[in-house]
């Protein structure tokens, strides 16, 4: 057994006391030092603060740490000398910018430093600097689509805000529209959002008169006020027979009508320089003429009176003619000119809405629109839709100048001058 006398014990306990340090706890550089804990950052406009926690194992020696930093990678890095500095201020930095920090601490093992911790953050925006005003959009409007299954409207409007280099740059957010839209002064109202600048709306109400506003969202969340609103009308439903035929001619379908090679799917253009609707237009090469679109087979026998309703526009002036004719299922031979005209009267760039009254058809029949040229390039025209309606035409038409000056189409729906054609194209 030791024994220890009491005057050995209190020199031990003497030493313990003052030296604690340097009897507990050995450092050494054998290896490099664990990451610093419990990293953090706080930015101002042109500055981040970081703090951090020494590593936890105090048996490895600690020289100092780095801090290194960049927008978006690291692209700078200082040294910091000492073992108790947990703490560092980064200057000059850039305002509203983001940024990525590291932290780690090293010693002199092998040379390199110990782990690092990634940190990021966004600088605050300059002081007394505000972001640019976004102007709100003009030049709102709706246009109703009557003929789609249930109220619906196209609404369109111009962004009067340049795009900058934010916009497109590969991580920035898409410049949004918020469409805000309801029936007129009724506390219930939808928002939709857009990345175009136009918007289908649908279910709408026939019958009720709709407002609708829009606003622009940039990629950084800032908002312009609401646009001007826009009111509009949604018709009520028309009562269609059951005989009725219509084709709306859009991008995707030609509705089984049979066409010359001359015509092509046009989609619909809305913008600054160009209102159009989808339709059938002509192709960059235009074969020899004449070019014709016509429906399938209709059978209407009990109908009385029947109507042809085509919509068209001519884009150019051109001194070709046009022509509508009906004939028998199957017998080519055997057509009848119900209308026609020479489109150097029909006004350009004015959609024209023409309705064609025609006698009763018992056996099944079809509906051809023709144009005939010589000499030049097809017409360039685009025809947004052709029905067939029972029951006769209940409308005159709304074509804009579409004929020559001195003749009156019998039940007074179509104007045209049918002196100046021959029976045949």
């Amino acid at each position: 057994m030791i024994r220890i006398s009491k005057l050995e014990l209190f020199f031990f306990l003497l030493i313990f006391d003052i030296f604690p340090s340097t009897i507990s706890i050995l450092q050494n550089e054998d290896r490099v030092p664990n990451a610093p804990q419990n990293v953090r950052v706080k930015t101002q406009s042109t500055s981040a603060t970081l703090w951090w926690d020494a590593p936890p194992d105090p048996t490895v020696l600690i020289r100092g740490y780095t801090v290194e930093y960049g927008e978006g990678s690291i692209s700078q890095r200082i040294v910091i000398e000492g073992p108790d500095s947990t703490s560092f201020t980064v200057t000059r930095l850039a305002p509203n910018t983001n940024y990525v920090f590291a932290v780690s601490a090293y010693n002199e093992a092998e040379g390199e430093d110990g782990t690092k911790v990634m940190v990021a953050a966004k600088t605050r925006p300059a002081e007394g600097v505000q972001t640019e005003k976004l102007w709100p959009p003009t030049s709102v409007r709706a246009r109703i689509e009557e003929k789609s299954l249930g109220g619906s409207a196209i609404v369109s409007w111009d962004d009067p805000n340049p795009e900058n280099a934010a916009d497109n740059s590969i991580d920035a957010t898409q410049r949004q529209y918020v469409i805000n839209y309801g029936i007129y002064e009724s506390d219930t109202q939808q928002k939709v959002r857009s990345n175009a600048k136009a918007v289908r709306l649908t279910g709408l109400i026939p019958g009720k008169e709709y407002e609708v506003a829009v606003k622009v969202v940039a990629g950084d969340g800032s908002e312009s006020p609401w646009s001007i609103r826009d009111l509009f009308l949604v018709p009520e439903t028309k009562k269609v027979s059951k005989f009725d035929w219509f084709c709306r001619l859009n991008d995707t379908e030609m509705c089984s009508i049979d066409s010359s090679p001359h015509w092509k799917l046009c989609t619909a253009k809305h913008d600054t320089y160009t209102q159009r609707d989808a339709g059938a237009c002509p192709r960059v090469q235009y074969p020899s003429s004449p070019a014709h679109l016509t429906t399938p087979p209709i059978s209407l026998p009990d109908a009385q009176h029947l109507c042809f309703y085509f919509r068209f526009a001519l884009l150019n002036f051109h001194p070709g003619q046009m022509k509508v004719e009906i004939h028998p299922d199957g017998d080519t031979s055997n057509r009848q000119i119900v209308w026609k005209t020479r489109m150097a009267n029909v006004r350009t760039h004015v959609v024209q809405n023409v309705y064609i009254p025609f006698p009763q058809q018992i056996r099944p029949f079809k509906v051809s629109v023709s144009l005939k040229w010589d000499g030049q390039p097809m017409p360039r025209v685009i025809v947004h839709e052709m029905d067939v309606l029972s029951g006769g035409c209940s409308e005159r038409s709304t074509a804009c100048n579409l004929v020559s000056e001195s003749t009156t189409a019998a039940n007074g729906d179509v104007d045209f001058d049918s002196s100046e054609l021959p029976e045949t194209f």
